[in-house]
């Protein structure tokens, strides 16, 4: 590991521990105040493409994309403020193609699968209506920040046409991934007595790898960079939680 890599791994913690410490010292704060309801705790889920009812689905849903984190809430009425803080680990494949034949012997296409640890931070705001003393319907909107762990990020390249063998080309080339990835969550949710479930979809505003793409300009100058416009992180999030406070 680099120790750039290494820097930017104990500024990704503390960012997390900071933002950790803030949810509970809002809920400390808020609960001293008269008028104001606060809730924290923990949140389990797990993160998809596309939404199902499927038994195999939801199950790789689980074992892929887990996610678990925290939650803080503040309202005022039906008004109410919701930050989370979520770990995930992800795994995305992006096709990219090469624009022309030429002497350094590339396929017409590869992929690229990232691989990476993230901690997502969203600030959600919504409007809560109480059906009865246990039961409220709720809906949300926010923007998120996506925490990528660049020590623990792994892009691997494959050949998807004909043969496994990577070029060695391809095979030494880097390819500039970022480090926060902006999105914006819209959403719904419901609380049953201190249960509390959340479908949000998380439409990414951030491209996941750079405008550069690749680090190594002779490779670079043959790859048709028009699927970066693909490799946002929309993803739907569902998540329980369970209300301490």
């Amino acid at each position: 590991m680099s120790k750039r890599n290494q820097i930017n791994k104990v500024n990704h913690m503390k960012r997390s521990f900071f933002i950790l410490a803030v949810l509970l010292l809002l809920g400390r704060s808020a609960s001293a105040i008269g008028g104001i309801d606060v809730s924290i705790g923990p949140k389990v889920g797990y993160l998809s493409q596309k939404l199902s009812y499927q038994k195999a689905d939801i199950n790789a849903g689980f074992s892929n994309h887990f996610t678990l984190g925290a939650f803080a809430r503040v309202g005022i009425g039906n008004l109410y403020v919701q930050p989370e803080v979520l770990w995930f680990n992800s795994s995305e494949a992006f096709n990219m193609s090469i624009n022309t034949a030429d002497s350094l012997g590339l396929p017409s296409s590869f992929t690229l699968t990232r691989k990476a640890m993230n901690i997502q931070v969203p600030v959600l705001v919504g409007y809560k209506l109480n059906l009865s003393d246990r039961l409220a319907v709720r809906g949300q909107v926010g923007p998120t920040a996506n925490f990528i762990y660049p020590s623990k990020t792994l892009v691997e390249k494959s050949v998807s046409s004909g043969s496994n063998d990577i070029p060695e080309q391809l095979l030494d080339t880097d390819f500039d991934t970022k480090s926060v990835a902006w999105g914006f969550q819209i959403g719904a949710g419901i609380d049953i007595l201190r249960l509390t479930l959340d479908i949000n979809y998380n439409m990414g505003i951030t491209k996941l790898f750079g405008e550069k793409v690749v680090n190594n300009s002779q490779v670079g100058q043959y790859i048709d960079t028009q699927n970066i416009e693909k490799t946002r992180q929309n993803l739907f999030m569902i998540t329980i939680g369970y209300k301490l406070l």
